[in-house]
């Protein structure tokens, strides 16, 4: 493993960033709760922001040089070999360098299973350089194992000393984004290892949390920039098109106290000479993401409802990105298995970074592993949001998605106040661009950079969306080829099939 020795929106988006600091601070819970509340649990809003393909060590590694509560890897104790196949391959050790990351490293399964088991050697968490070299040709291309250092991430570092940092947060499956993102709707990917465009363009079958939260009579709202991501799922696309909205009202929203009792958040995929994408997938611009988080944080933080809202940040899966901690195993969902990458769902991801913030949580608390014998992962977020925090109003008893989300620890816990905090942040630190910090490090924001596999993805669903306002498209996306040329097509198909 990576051993350890002895044991705004940018400066082009800024004002849609500038929020008010006249809101009061949180002082009290409010006298009643909602009748939809479980009382050990005051929660009465759920906000959830998911970003992409970023692994803990990689991007809040940084934070074990400050909490040794943290289990991060920093350059003095954390390396790993060139070449894990070789018992004498020379050893590279972690930096804290990265601003823009590499191109965009290999996380099928297939290839997470290489850098997880080292290419079948004895040491597990050793295989990340020797699989990323494969991709670049270069075989002393160690710069995989550049971390993020805190003062390039300031909202994100902020909130994980502020408030409760998970370091045994897993993806749910070792692989690519689309499977992931349906564990976090639906607690499995319903036998899908790859992000399958004909799968994912039809729309996958099994019910969602949205769905339940729907029987039990609670609402719930899309917030996005480009592209609905779980637009994959078939039950997000009929008679609720009303609950998707453009990130641009989400302040408004949450400053209004009008959010839902359940809020998912999606970022910018897609890059464009007016605004970058905030999802901090490679190539794109980390710190725009940083920013988003920023947004996001200072909106939530704006509403009167703040005492009893909780914020989720997390990410998809690791990337590609070096972690140093083994995935642990965990129950095939359903009994499905994946044949396009062959997998039986029987064990984890690589660990994610994952932030949950509220004044009920204690400050600079992190969080191991979870209670019973399931472990965080995105099903969690299924487990703790149906059915610890929020009760149903209707007659609707909802059951387990999957094995899964019954396995899955909840985080319910970790909110251990009596009292809500009155020193929360009332806004995060500003985050200063990576684009103008360090022009070398990153392409031009104008759109024209390559597709991306995921953007690809994510056109082929835009492109197969039936929903109560349209038919799929018979357009030729597979022509496209730049970042601008798919965003508009997005933008189009989304206007047409969803907020038209």
């Amino acid at each position: 493993m990576l051993s350890k020795p002895l044991t705004t929106w940018l400066a082009a988006a800024a004002s849609f960033l500038v929020l008010s600091l006249d809101h009061p601070v949180a002082t009290a819970l409010p006298e009643k709760l909602s009748s939809h509340v479980k009382s050990s649990t005051p929660i009465e809003h759920v906000v959830v922001l998911m970003l992409e393909n970023r692994a803990f060590d990689h991007l809040l590694g940084s934070l074990a040089l400050t909490n040794d509560e943290v289990d991060g890897c920093i350059p003095s104790t954390c390396s790993s070999p060139l070449d894990p196949t070789l018992p004498a391959s020379p050893r590279a050790n972690v930096t804290f360098d990265a601003v823009y990351s590499q191109l965009d490293p290999c996380h099928s399964i297939s290839c997470t299973t290489k850098q997880v088991y080292s290419y079948n050697t004895s040491t597990p968490m050793d295989g990340f350089i020797k699989n990323y070299a494969e991709q670049t040709s270069d075989q002393e291309n160690v710069s995989i194992q550049d971390q993020f250092s805190a003062e390039h991430l300031p909202a994100t570092t902020t909130l994980a000393n502020e408030f409760a940092v998970f370091d045994r947060w897993y993806a749910s499956v070792p692989g690519p984004t689309m499977v992931n993102r349906a564990y976090a709707a639906s607690a499995t990917s319903h036998g899908m290892g790859t992000n399958n465009p004909i799968k994912i363009g039809l729309g996958l079958p099994q019910e969602t949390m949205f769905s339940q939260l729907n029987k039990m009579g609670l609402k719930w709202s899309v917030y996005f920039s480009d592209v609905p991501s779980v637009l994959q799922q078939k039950d997000m696309r009929f008679g609720h098109l009303r609950n998707y909205h453009g990130i641009k009202r989400f302040a408004d929203d949450a400053k209004g106290g009008k959010l839902p009792e359940f809020t998912w958040v999606e970022p910018a995929y897609f890059d464009s000479p007016e605004i970058p994408a905030t999802d901090q997938h490679p190539d794109h611009d980390v710190s725009a993401g940083d920013s988003l988080i920023k947004y996001v944080y200072d909106s939530t933080r704006s509403s009167p409802k703040w005492n009893n809202t909780v914020l989720m940040i997390t990410y998809d899966e690791h990337g590609g990105f070096p972690d140093h901690v083994l995935p642990p195993d965990c129950p095939n969902p359903d009994g499905m298995n994946s044949t396009d990458d062959p997998f039986d769902f029987k064990r984890l991801g690589v660990r994610i970074p994952t932030i949950v913030a509220s004044p009920l949580i204690a400050k600079s608390t992190v969080v191991h592993r979870g209670e019973g014998e399931g472990e965080y992962e995105h099903s969690s977020i299924i487990k703790t949001v149906v059915h610890d925090i929020f009760s149903s109003k209707t007659d609707y008893s909802p059951e387990f998605l999957t094995k899964r989300d019954e396995w899955a620890s909840s985080f319910a816990s970790v909110f251990t106040l009596d009292e809500p905090r009155v020193d929360c942040p009332l806004v995060l630190p500003d985050v200063p661009s990576h684009r103008e910090q360090f022009p070398e490090t990153l392409p031009p924001l104008d759109g024209m950079m390559p597709l991306s596999e995921l953007q690809k993805e994510l056109l082929a669903v835009v492109k197969m969306l039936e929903t109560d306002k349209c038919k799929p498209s018979e357009f030729d996306v597979e022509a496209l080829e730049t970042e601008i040329d798919g965003l508009r097509f997005a933008e189009e198909r989304i206007a047409e099939c969803v907020t038209g």
